[in-house]
């Protein structure tokens, strides 16, 4: 599959980060934010380096639109080839901050796409035929087979022991309404309850009175399916979920070195309440796990 062609902007964009990625070209980018300008005689005697490696660096920077420089003449062929005027007469470097706003603006931009998630579920829907729905028995093998997935690859629980179909349908029984499960299915061949995708609940947190209007989530998606935004589906209407019914807070418990989950519920608003060092053991191996919480209100 061919890559499609960048925009202008994320050329752009480019072209600036490889400037920006040697060291040396990014310290003289801080020096002239620091000092607004500076000649080349100057920036030699700071960075220790040759004019030569020096006129090669501020002409990649130049290029990439990051700095600019003065124009105060030329005089014969070595002024033309290094880049500087007449002797006595150095050309003066400053930044672009125009350059720098832009850069800055791209990359927070795509900060903001890689937190939001609706984009991601309406794709999941359109292109992959993705449905969120009520779980029923039928979907039992599919939610162990899923579950025993989580459990092997050691990333999402400290359970070790791998669920049967049997065992699952003894637990979605089990469930009461204020504890539903839900899963994100794609028919295929005409299935009656289609291909489970992955699946979520949300869970009792403590059975005192008092935690009544606080409920634990659990979030599973299959391995192949993973990174299309099934998760966000199914965090999304779990939250629904939670709302409906009245709950006051949204708690789970995870694994911090989980990177795409911790990104997962960061973009659903979960913030960090805390993390217990060495909480478990896997494989011999121990096990930190964070706490994170979301209010309803």
């Amino acid at each position: 599959m061919k890559m499609p062609e960048p925009s202008a902007a994320e050329g752009r964009a480019v072209r600036m980060l490889r400037a920006l990625a040697n060291p040396v070209r990014f310290r003289i980018v801080v020096m002239l934010a620091e000092r607004k300008d500076a000649t080349s005689p100057g920036l030699v005697a700071e960075l220790g380096i040759a004019q030569s490696s020096l006129f090669d660096h501020l002409a990649a920077l130049r290029e990439a639109g990051v700095v600019q420089v003065s124009q105060p003449g030329q005089s014969g062929a070595q002024s033309q080839a290094n880049g500087e005027g007449p002797p006595g007469l150095a050309r003066t470097y400053c930044l672009d901050p125009g350059a720098l706003d832009f850069l800055s603006a791209f990359l927070a931009g795509l900060g903001e796409r890689a937190r939001s998630w609706e984009g991601l579920v309406t794709r999941a829907r359109r292109e992959d035929g993705m449905e969120i729905r009520e779980a029923t028995l039928e979907d039992a093998a599919g939610i162990a087979h899923v579950y025993n997935q989580g459990i092997e690859d050691r990333v999402a629980t400290l359970e070790t022991t791998l669920r049967s179909p049997e065992e699952r349908a003894a637990w979605l029984k089990a469930r009461t309404a204020h504890h539903p499960v839900v899963v994100a299915t794609r028919d295929e061949g005409g299935a009656a309850s289609g291909t489970v995708l992955g699946w979520a609940s949300l869970n009792q947190f403590n059975p005192r009175p008092a935690y009544d209007h606080v409920v634990d989530i659990s979030v599973y998606v299959g391995r192949e399916h993973r990174g299309r935004g099934i998760g966000d589906a199914l965090l999304g209407a779990l939250e629904g979920k939670a709302r409906s019914l009245g709950y006051h807070k949204m708690v789970l418990a995870a694994f911090p070195s989980n990177a795409p989950g911790m990104r997962l519920y960061e973009r659903h608003g979960f913030r960090t309440v805390g993390i217990y060092r060495e909480q478990g053991m896997l494989d011999g191996r121990w096990v930190d796990v964070i706490v994170m919480e979301k209010m309803m209100a």
